[in-house]
């Protein structure tokens, strides 16, 4: 289990900021290390799908779909935004698939759903024409997000990271809209980085406690 923590490390301490310091010079290289850091949680579920539970095979490719949006979102960002969305429908199966809806699912949806339209009218004007993708793909990180909080009554320690993994998602996707659509520090492609960073990793971990 150790070789899991080292992945941790490799996408913390390696890709993350060979990512944000080749990102203003090479960005070519910069996108391979950032979904360098993504396949890390990858490797997780794919190795806990082929040895452990076969279940996981739809949360690796879940997590491989990201990776690959990771690349393709600097440079067509509609294209890396479907690749998302297809990660998050995958998620969603896995998700539901190890625990049905339940009352929980439906207290986190009237939170993160509310969240969501709450900050989507604050930033209407600046979101402008572009409302209704925003609204197609935030519905789909919404529910992604729904799915993971239902996990944490089951599976002990498993279900606790996928929901953790679920909640670090949702937030480092509202740092990321709040970086698209205002001008922002640096320290904002960190944070984003970060929180994705440790959903997926915590996804990907889960798999191996399942």
């Amino acid at each position: 289990m150790y070789w899991s923590y080292a992945l941790c490390a490799v996408a913390l301490l390696l890709c993350l900021p060979l990512y944000i310091c080749f990102k203003p010079s090479r960005l070519h290289l910069a996108c391979c290390f950032k979904s360098a850091g993504t396949l890390c949680a990858f490797s997780m579920a794919l190795i806990a799908a082929i040895r452990l539970d076969p279940r996981c095979a739809v949360l690796a490719a879940a997590i491989f779909l990201y990776a690959a949006a990771d690349y393709l979102l600097e440079f067509q960002f509609m294209l890396g935004a479907g690749f998302f969305l297809a990660g998050h429908i995958c998620s969603v199966a896995f998700f539901l698939n190890l625990v049905p809806v339940s009352v929980l699912h439906l207290i986190a949806f009237l939170v993160f759903g509310g969240m969501t339209a709450w900050i989507f009218y604050v930033w209407r004007k600046p979101i402008g024409k572009q409302m209704p993708v925003f609204i197609v793909y935030g519905l789909s990180l919404a529910l992604m997000g729904v799915c993971a909080i239902g996990c944490f009554t089951s599976f002990g320690i498993a279900g606790i990271l996928i929901a953790l993994g679920g909640v670090f998602f949702f937030i480092s996707d509202l740092i990321l809209l709040r970086r698209l659509l205002f001008p922002s520090a640096v320290n904002l492609d960190w944070a984003v980085m970060i929180t994705y960073y440790a959903s997926v990793l915590l996804f990907g971990m889960a798999c191996l406690r399942l």
